[in-house]
């Protein structure tokens, strides 16, 4: 499973999701490999209500130089596609680990 913030400022994983999606057609694979691209969210996306940082501030360990790196990604629409990729990410986990047999876990929070 692939999951992409198409506000994704570190990198462009849109490309790579391309290249990957063409290499499973070419390979007869297709079926193994889920997309889900959510619109203005960024790099990092975490389990829901993990808080959103457009960037963080690095040290450099050799050089000591610190830089930014930009995440990117819109606080609402960053946090419900949170919510749906890790809801989707546990019904795909299921499936794939399990079987979708019951594990007694559930697929869905009350909170």
């Amino acid at each position: 499973m692939l999951i992409i913030g198409e506000d994704d400022q570190n990198w462009c994983p849109c490309e790579s999701a391309i290249d990957m999606k063409a290499m499973m057609d070419r390979a007869g694979n297709s079926h193994l490999l889920t997309v889900l691209s959510y619109p203005n969210a960024g790099h990092l996306i975490e389990p829901p209500y993990t808080p959103h940082s457009r960037s963080s501030l690095f040290k450099d360990v050799i050089s000591h130089h610190k830089f930014m790196v930009l995440w990117g990604g819109q606080t609402l629409e960053h946090s419900r596609a949170q919510e749906d990729a890790w809801r989707k990410l546990l019904v795909f986990l299921r499936k794939n680990l399990y079987g979708d047999v019951k594990t007694g876990a559930s697929l869905v929070s009350n909170l």
